[in-house]
């Protein structure tokens, strides 16, 4: 009963919406029948050296099969049943996957196949691109065979055994490239990500990862230290627990709980979840990879990081912030994940040759895209990091010389600064917030808090001093330009991977509050692109409580209530790191 209700809690905002709105009966998406060039094998074994099989659905070319001749393949992999696409008549009312009548929809319409599944490359674009487009159930999921788990080491083994496979059949030319959103994405981290002492499948030319967390703990269910309850619960009812196919059991004993639950057992960066992080310096093959600035709450820190850390000498990064599924099928998107898999699997020679690493989408607001161009490499070379010092209401280019305090309720309260553009100014890469924190009792006779958490948001306002609204996660329409959270208790930094722009929290140890402690906390804001007119300006909030959140993600902000302190001035050294482009 506590996870239906948890569920219900996490869903209802969002399934709310979805009646009133009407999109529960009318999805968000466009349908479109497949060319009748292209045939689907259905159910298709993948045998694996354990003993079991995968199935795959398998989309190719009636003329280019009945003439013998082969195809490079796009591949993907998830736990979601391949056989819910409208074409096998397995989706509601024979319609788009499910969530396209619950997610709202950002930038625009996605358009597809009825051969489409959920987040995965349509069969129709593909094939008649001339590729065969495999698309495999996970162990455990659907009608595959062998152990179910989740962000395993696993799972990217028997993918690799699954690329292999496909690369060796006589429809196949041997060049496999693979194609995904989210799960689909992360898949590809576990596959290329070859642990050490392992050779990637020889038929692995290139992946295309598009949006996905690369390190489960801090990208999602406890970022900052910060848990979130909701976002993994609803994932798990809606999409997950439905496909599994071994007994609840048996997969319990694999992953201990199902994945709302882990945090439980696990509240600590342990060995648990270091195991769900793919080495991602392991990752050698050319890489096209997507990420957003829309999806604050879940992808956006991961997949930059993949970007950062793959050791691929070819690699190219593609960033926007419109809708994730809109943007992933549009005809932009598609025409370069087309050259890049051209490039690869067949050969051609295109704009890859020469085309610069990175897509850059600065935006004014939500709807005003300032400029796309393309840069030499990502975090820009000539970002110009100024510091803004907070002090009452303020952000200012000097540190106060006087110290003083700003305090606020930490369930109530909120403190704002703002900060005046003078000139036209870009901020494109990454913002950090450090803040020296106290945590004190709200009466003289409570007890002595011993931990505080920090949400913290950076709006845009225009010259009027109206905010100016982004898109963000799962469809939200008027988000903020970044986010970031902190935990006073986890706020142990890891050194070897943090920057001086860009904090890594350590997330391995836990350090009570004490009377009186002062401590610093240096907290990572998402990834941004936003031009900021003069006169315009910039907003800083910094809560206890999560004030901006999208549906469906809870964070978990409830400790001891307290006034949260947040000192500035002389030797404390409180400020926002900006990232701005001259």
């Amino acid at each position: 009963m506590s996870e239906t209700i948890a569920t219900l809690k996490a869903a209802w905002p969002m399934l709310r919406r979805a009646i009133t709105s009407g999109q529960l009966f009318r999805p968000q998406c466009e349908l479109v029948d497949p060319h009748p060039d292209v045939e689907g094998l259905y159910g298709v074994d993948i045998p694996m050296r354990d003993g079991f099989a995968l199935t795959a659905n398998i989309y190719r070319s009636r003329a280019r099969t009945a003439a013998g001749e082969p195809s490079p393949v796009v591949m993907c992999a998830h736990p979601y049943d391949n056989r819910l696409t409208p074409a096998q008549k397995k989706t509601p009312l024979r319609g788009p996957p499910q969530q396209y009548r619950l997610i709202p929809q950002a930038g625009g319409v996605p358009r597809f196949s009825t051969l489409t599944s959920w987040e995965s490359p349509d069969p129709n674009f593909w094939v008649r691109a001339g590729y065969t487009v495999v698309n495999v159930n996970l162990p455990g999921f659907a009608d595959s065979g062998g152990p179910a788990s989740i962000f395993s080491a696993h799972q990217g083994a028997c993918f690799r055994e699954a690329i292999a496979w496909a690369g060796a059949q006589n429809w196949s030319t041997g060049a496999v490239g693979l194609n995904g959103v989210s799960f689909l994405c992360i898949s590809q981290y576990l596959a290329a990500a070859t642990p050490d002492g392992e050779e990637t499948p020889e038929a692995l030319k290139c992946i295309v990862p598009w949006e996905g967390v690369s390190n489960l703990y801090h990208d999602l269910a406890c970022r900052g230290g910060v848990a979130d309850i909701g976002f993994l619960n609803f994932w798990w009812h809606t999409e997950v627990k439905e496909p599994l196919n071994t007994p609840l059991e048996q997969y319990l004993e694999i992953e201990e709980a199902i994945p709302p639950e882990v945090l439980d057992l696990h509240p600590l960066y342990d060995d648990y979840w270091r195991a769900k992080a793919p080495p991602l310096q392991n990752i050698r093959v050319p890489m096209l990879i997507c990420a957003s600035f829309s999806d604050h709450e879940l992808h956006t820190t991961g997949t930059f990081r993949a970007f950062e850390q793959a050791s691929s000498s070819e690699k190219w990064l593609y960033t926007h912030r419109g809708g994730k599924w809109s943007e992933y099928y549009s005809t932009d998107a598609l025409s370069l994940q087309k050259d890049f898999m051209d490039r690869y699997l067949k050969g051609v020679s295109n704009r890859f040759d020469k085309l610069p690493p990175v897509r850059l989408e600065v935006r004014s607001a939500r709807d005003e895209v300032k400029e796309v161009r393309w840069e030499k490499e990502w975090p820009l070379a000539n970002t110009r990091y100024v510091t803004l010092y907070l002090q009452k209401g303020k952000l200012v280019p000097e540190i106060p010389q006087k110290p003083g305090e700003i305090e606020f309720d930490s369930r109530t309260g909120r403190a704002a600064f703002e900060y005046l553009f003078e000139a036209d100014m870009e901020l494109s890469g990454y913002m950090k917030l450090k803040l020296w924190a106290e945590a004190r009792a709200t009466r003289s006779d409570d007890e002595t808090p011993k931990d505080l958490i920090i949400c913290a948001y950076v709006q845009k306002k225009d010259r009027r001093g109206r905010l100016v609204p982004f898109n963000g996660s799962v469809g939200v329409s008027n988000d903020v330009v970044s986010r970031g959270y902190g935990r006073a208790s986890r706020r142990a930094l890891n050194t070897e991977l943090s920057e001086h722009w860009n904090p890594a929290p350590s997330g391995g140890k836990h350090e009570p509050l004490s009377i009186g402690d002062i401590v610093p906390l240096e907290i990572a804001l998402c990834p941004s692109s936003t031009f900021f007119e003069k006169g315009s300006r910039l907003r800083l909030i910094i809560s206890g409580q999560d004030l901006f959140h999208a549906p469906i993600f809870r964070k978990v902000t409830e400790v001891a209530a307290h006034r949260t302190v947040i000192h500035f001035g002389s030797e404390f050294d409180t400020y926002l790191l900006t990232p701005q482009i001259p």
